[in-house]
């Protein structure tokens, strides 16, 4: 049997009347900042993101997979909306509720390596910490699939752990189901694998665990808990992975990108703070001897450091978004935590936390700052314009839409289908993608056709200000209607034209007489 992992099994001051208060004082301070975001999500005005509305159409549909994500982000928002609706408040809820609970789990594992009265203060600062990282405040905001990829990440840290430090199967077990559940969050997951391998073959006494089957067994119980993703995938024709790779531009886009990843890696500095990501960074050079010997912090840079590698490696060969990279700070944020804490350096901590809690309250409250100081936003400055207008925009359409109750919602976009379907009333989960190539680019492209819609009447919203051709020859008639216009900030507004088609006679190929210039969009 493996050598038990180095933890203190007896830790000094666990069970005890202080322990119970750091619980309870997390459990409240929790509790008031998650009150404080739902009651932001709830006046700040702010619409959802083209993707947190595409989200919520998958919702609708529960899968095993969709165009570009696993399934579980559809899941996480069915659930939420089952108990509270379908409010922008509730379908966001998810977020804010599951960061508590990788806060929580980061406190676990911190208190799990760190047990000895010297290093009191690492679980609590390192949960604290975490919870108040910038992108962790941001992303709290936002439905994504980071989120939930946070919880089951950080859940199968601490199950492994747990398990080479016993004898216990249940823990592999737990470790190979959250890493499972995991890949049915977001495919980056599979780095944790890597992780584990780099732990085990950097510890010498570890090794064994290679030759015995338990590790093998959590494997096994992530891959059945990851096979119906892989099943819809295999009849659908692949299209999670395809998307993956088309995100990444490891093909179109070939050769070596230094500006993507100083843009990338410059990006960390918001998504931790830069308090503490200097010190992470300067606790790699120059203590390396110091934790590459404790084998408690080599443990976490394990977890840590190959996810960002490879992320980085993607950025430099590609393209990698800042947030792509985001898992390593489950484990970055205790291994800095601990080294502050050993160095005596608790100011960082305080000015890291301050400064974070700072900017959470800037974002939070951008627009009344704006205000408070007189700055006019404008479409450069204002950093949520994306998330702006959908609202309007919806009752607008929805006016359209209630003179042709009959006919069917139309477009030529994700963006404009994802908002409208959940904006427009009622919700017409019935929308349809223009797709005469049937290139399957888009959730809406693999999921809905028009190939059964013979003699069907159509609003079709658009951003283009003319018609297509090819939208011209399908249809047996088409009258331009009012477009939909809602100015957000100077020289920045949703502009869409609509356009009343009538019958329509299946894809057919433009003709010369399918002129577009004779049919002009409607006044507004």
């Amino acid at each position: 049997m493996p050598t038990p992992l180095p933890l203190d099994a007896s830790p000094t001051f666990a069970h005890t009347p202080a322990r119970n208060r750091e619980w309870l004082g997390l459990l409240a301070f929790f509790a008031v900042v998650s009150i404080y975001r739902l009651l932001v999500l709830r006046h700040n005005g702010l619409d959802l993101y083209l993707d947190e509305a595409q989200y919520w159409t998958w919702a609708q549909h529960l899968a095993w997979g969709y165009f570009s994500k696993p399934p579980m982000i559809a899941g996480v928002i069915a659930a939420t909306t089952a108990v509270c609706g379908n409010g922008v408040v509730c379908i966001k809820s998810g977020a804010v509720l599951i960061y508590p609970l990788v806060s929580l789990l980061i406190y676990a594992t911190a208190r799990q390596l760190f047990t000895r009265p010297e290093e009191r203060g690492v679980a609590v600062w390192s949960s604290v910490s975490f919870f108040t990282l910038p992108g962790a405040a941001f992303s709290a905001m936002i439905i994504s699939t980071d989120v939930p990829l946070f919880l089951f990440w950080t859940a199968a840290l601490y199950a492994y752990i747990r398990a080479v430090h016993s004898k216990h199967w249940s823990w592999w077990l737990l470790a190979g189901l959250a890493a499972g559940l995991g890949l049915l969050t977001k495919y980056t997951m599979v780095i944790f694998a890597f992780s584990v391998l780099l732990h085990l073959g950097t510890t010498p006494r570890l090794r064994t665990w290679l030759r015995n089957p338990k590790p093998y067994a959590a494997m096994l119980v992530a891959g059945v808990v990851f096979a119906p993703n892989l099943l819809w995938n295999a009849q659908h024709g692949w299209p999670t992975l395809h998307h993956t790779e088309q995100i990444s531009h490891l093909n179109s886009d070939a050769g070596l990108h230094w500006n993507h990843l100083l843009e990338f890696l410059g990006s960390q500095f918001a998504i931790t703070g830069p308090v503490l990501l200097t010190a992470f960074i300067l606790q790699l050079a120059l203590l390396r001897k110091l934790w590459i010997a404790d084998e408690r912090l080599r443990l976490l840079a394990c977890f840590a450091l190959p996810f960002l590698f490879i992320i980085s490696l993607q950025a430099l060969l590609g393209r990698a978004n800042a947030n792509w990279g985001a898992m390593t700070y489950a484990s970055a944020t205790i291994f800095s935590v601990a080294l502050l804490i050993r160095q005596q350096q608790r100011r960082w901590l305080i000015t890291g936390l301050v400064f974070n809690l700072a900017l959470m309250i800037a974002a939070y409250h951008f627009d009344g700052l704006a205000d408070t100081f007189g700055i006019e936003l404008t479409a450069k400055t204002d950093l949520y314009k994306r998330v702006r207008g959908w609202n309007e925009l919806g009752r607008q359409a929805s006016v359209v839409q209630s003179q042709y109750p009959q006919a069917l919602l139309l477009g030529d976009s994700r963006d404009v289908l994802a908002e409208l379907e959940y904006y427009v009333t009622p919700q017409p989960l019935d929308a349809v993608l223009w797709n005469p190539q049937a290139v399957i680019d888009s959730h809406y492209a693999l999921t809905t056709t028009m190939n059964d819609k013979l003699g069907r009447d159509f609003i079709y919203v658009t951003g283009r200000p003319a018609l297509d051709a090819q939208i011209v020859a399908s249809f047996d008639s088409i009258e331009a209607l009012p477009p939909l216009h809602v100015t957000i900030r100077p020289k920045y507004a949703l502009d869409y034209h609509v356009w009343l088609l009538q019958h329509f006679d299946g894809y057919q190929s433009a003709t010369p007489a399918a002129n577009t210039s004779t049919i002009a969009p409607a006044a507004p």
